[in-house]
């Protein structure tokens, strides 16, 4: 799930919505005004700022400043966590005797 941390009145905000806005991906946008636990986790992993991009648990967003970035590049970073994302249940190899 890719989701947008955000709070209202946040230009940096508008624009990181602005640019996902024209990614092929779908998004939620979480306000961290109203969502407590969403601050305690971007808190936690130790953002003080918003705008913050996560897909499932991995920060998208790492660069300082959210005008670097274009939808193409947003679109290729997405696009390459979920390539490189393993399922959890994977097979093993064990049933084809590794």
């Amino acid at each position: 799930m890719l989701r947008l941390y955000s709070m209202p009145n946040c230009s940096y905000c508008d624009l990181m919505k602005s640019i996902l806005d024209e990614t092929n991906y779908d998004y939620t946008i979480v306000d961290v005004t109203k969502d407590k636990g969403a601050l305690t986790y971007i808190r936690d992993r130790g953002h003080k700022t918003v705008p913050q991009v996560y897909l499932n648990d991995i920060h998208i967003n790492k660069k300082s400043d959210t005008r670097e970035y274009t939808s193409a590049e947003l679109n290729d970073i997405i696009s390459d966590v979920l390539d490189h994302q393993d399922w959890p249940g994977q097979d093993s190899g064990i049933e084809q005797g590794m």
